[in-house]
């Protein structure tokens, strides 16, 4: 059943329109609101036992607000997201350029810093220039392995059912 399922998710994923995309990023508002509500029961709960409950608070109300702003602009939200993990990715890659020639002398590995800092750098410009085409692709690269860890997950379960006990 968990293949079929995972099938079906990545065959989703594979032909995902951008309103699902919305969907899926109102879906995770709706989640993040919810749990900001329950820290704000928290809250209440704790100063009515005359604990502190400023941090519970503080962290109830940031999340209910995050929370209605994913759900009320689920599109922006989502391209922000990318933003900045295109912003971190840059950084990052930068840092790791950085560490490869600081290490030119101390390890023969350094140039596997310096790729590995080309690449996150190329990704995060990627990120920072189309980031709804990253979205998008990122997407449908995970359908993919769905599709294929769905197929391999029953291919599995009919083997194990039909070998010799």
């Amino acid at each position: 059943m968990n293949g079929l399922l995972a099938i079906l998710f990545g065959g989703l994923a594979l032909f995902a329109t951008e309103t699902l995309m919305l969907s899926i990023s109102m879906y995770f508002g709706l989640l993040i609101l919810i749990g900001g509500i329950l820290l704000l029961i928290g809250a209440y709960d704790k100063h009515r036992k005359d604990k502190n409950y400023t941090l519970m608070l503080t962290e109830g109300i940031v999340s209910a607000i995050l929370g209605i702003l994913i759900m009320v602009f689920p599109g922006q939200t989502l391209k922000l997201f990318f933003i900045f993990i295109g912003i971190w990715s840059l950084l990052l890659g930068l840092f790791k350029i950085y560490v490869g020639i600081v290490l030119r002398k101390m390890t023969q590995y350094r140039y596997m810093f310096i790729l590995g800092g080309i690449l996150l750098f190329a990704i995060g410009l990627v990120l920072l220039l189309d980031p709804a085409y990253v979205a998008g692709m990122i997407l449908k690269i995970v359908g993919a392995i769905f599709v294929v860890l769905g197929i391999m997950m029953v291919y599995t379960s009919f083997a194990v059912k039909n070998t010799d006990k």
